[in-house]
């Protein structure tokens, strides 16, 4: 029995893929505003917008979640008590995010092209 697998995951996967990418993205967004970070236009504020542009359209997905996570680990060793743990679900939601990939709704998939991979059996 042949097994076919495709490099962006289409359908329900690839949904719950641009779910997980606008709600990672929200996370952050939704941080940097009650803590001040978007307060003033400044490279900081640049950079965590970029990166969220990046994260939503699924360009790069594996370097911009990457960044994301370490934005994440930034964020938690500067916080304290009840806020540490919405920033641990976000840190594992772009881990996560960054291991599977953008899905097959996003640039990342319009560039490389669903690859179809067949494995070999030996």
């Amino acid at each position: 029995m042949q097994r076919l697998f495709f490099m962006f995951a289409g359908g329900a996967a690839g949904l719950a893929l641009l779910i997980l990418r606008v709600c990672g993205a929200g996370s952050i967004m939704i941080y940097a505003e009650t803590h001040g970070s978007f307060s003033s236009p400044s490279w900081p504020v640049f950079g965590i917008g970029a990166i969220l542009i990046l994260i939503i359209t699924g360009f790069i997905t594996p370097i911009a979640c990457a960044v994301a996570a370490l934005m994440e680990i930034y964020y938690l060793r500067n916080s304290s008590g009840a806020d540490q743990w919405p920033m641990v679900f976000t840190l594992l939601v772009f881990v996560a995010l960054g291991l599977l990939g953008p899905g097959a709704y996003s640039v990342d998939a319009k560039l490389f092209g669903r690859r179809l991979i067949v494995p070999d059996e030996d």
